[in-house]
C-alpha cells in the first residue's frame, strides 16, 4: 500500500477512516505524563510503539475528537495514536475494526 498524499490528510475530515477504540498498555511517570508502549488492535494483535515522537492536543481526522495525539513509530511506520481526555478511551484512525489500516496513517 502506498503512502497517503500527506497534504490530504492534514484538511479536513478523512470520509474513509474513522475512529476505532483500542486497548493501550502505557506508561505513567511520577510527574503525571502519559506515554503509550502497545497497542493492542481489536483482532487481538499487539504492536509494540518503538518511539513517541511527539504528542500535542489535536483534532482525529477520522473521528472529529479532540485529544492528546501521540505521534508514534510502530513496525518502522509513523502512526498517530489517541488519547480521549473526555471519554477516558485510546483509539487509532483506521478504516474498520478487521484491518490494520491504521499503521498507514502517516505524517
Amino acid at each position: 500500500m502506498a503512502y497517503p498524499d500527506k497534504t490530504f490528510m492534514c484538511f479536513g475530515r478523512r470520509k474513509d477512516m474513522n475512529k476505532v477504540y483500542v486497548d493501550v498498555m502505557a506508561k505513567f511517570d511520577r510527574d503525571g505524563n502519559i506515554e503509550p508502549v502497545q497497542v493492542s488492535w481489536t483482532d487481538g494483535s499487539k504492536y509494540n510503539i518503538d518511539k513517541v515522537i511527539g504528542m500535542c492536543r489535536a483534532v482525529s481526522k477520522g473521528g472529529g475528537i479532540t485529544g492528546i495525539r501521540y505521534t508514534c513509530k510502530i513496525c518502522g511506520r509513523s502512526a498517530f495514536v489517541f488519547y480521549s481526555e473526555r471519554e477516558h478511551r485510546w483509539f487509532v484512525e483506521g478504516k474498520g475494526a478487521g484491518r490494520i489500516d491504521w499503521i498507514y496513517t502517516v505524517i
